[in-house]
C-alpha cells in the first residue's frame, strides 16, 4: 500500500498496491468455512464496520454498477461493472459482468483474481479457493477472501478488491 498501512481515501484508485508475492502474511489461524455450493466464512469476521466500509468504498469506484442484488437473495451484494467497462476476458467474471460478491448474512467475500494473485492470497493466508472453481463452475481464480478484522486486514482486502477490479475493467489506467 502507498503511504504505509493506511487505508486509501474513497475513489483514490491509484492508492492501492497490487497484491502479489509482496502481500504480507496474514497473522493468526485461517477462519473456518463451510465448503460446498454455498461456500461461506463461518467465524473470524471481526467488526462489521470494516466490511461495510470496504463495500461502500468499492461500490463508489468508477464503472461499478449500482444495481441491487436479487430480491431472492437480499443478503447478497453482487459487484458488477457497467457492460461497456467490462474486459473481454471471461475468466475475470463469475457471471456476465460480476467480478465480486459480498454475502452479508454470513459475512463472506468472493473475488475473481488473476491466477498469480489468487495463488499469493492463498499462500499468504488471506483467501482459499472457492469450492465451485474446482468443478469449472467458477473461474480458476475465484477465491473466498477472509473478511477484515482490523484496519491492517482492511488494507489488504482493499488491495485484493483492487486486483479483481483491475483484472475485470478494461478502462482502468486507460482514458475511457
Amino acid at each position: 500500500m502507498k503511504n504505509g498501512n493506511t487505508v486509501p481515501k474513497t475513489g483514490d484508485m491509484t492508492a492501492f498496491a497490487f497484491a502479489s508475492d509482496g502481500l504480507p502474511s496474514r497473522k493468526g489461524p485461517r477462519p473456518k468455512t463451510i465448503i460446498g455450493p454455498l461456500h461461506v466464512q463461518c467465524n473470524g469476521h471481526g467488526d462489521p464496520k470494516y466490511l461495510n466500509q470496504l463495500l461502500n468504498d468499492v461500490l463508489s469506484w468508477p464503472y461499478i454498477e449500482s444495481t441491487p442484488g436479487s430480491p431472492e437473495y437480499p443478503a447478497t451484494v453482487p459487484i458488477r461493472l457497467h457492460e461497456k467497462a467490462a474486459a473481454n476476458d471471461s475468466s475475470a467474471f463469475m457471471s456476465a459482468t460480476e467480478f465480486a460478491r459480498v454475502l452479508l448474512a454470513s459475512p463472506t467475500i468472493v473475488l475473481v483474481l488473476p491466477l498469480v494473485c489468487a495463488h499469493w492470497a492463498i499462500v499468504k493466508g488471506w483467501a482459499e479457493p472457492h469450492y465451485l472453481q474446482s468443478f469449472g463452475l467458477m473461474p480458476a481464480g475465484t477465491v473466498i477472501v477472509y473478511t477484515p478484522k482490523n484496519r491492517e486486514e482492511l488494507a489488504v482486502c482493499y488491495s485484493l478488491f483492487s486486483e479483481s477490479y483491475h483484472f475485470a475493467c478494461k478502462f482502468v489506467g486507460v482514458e475511457a
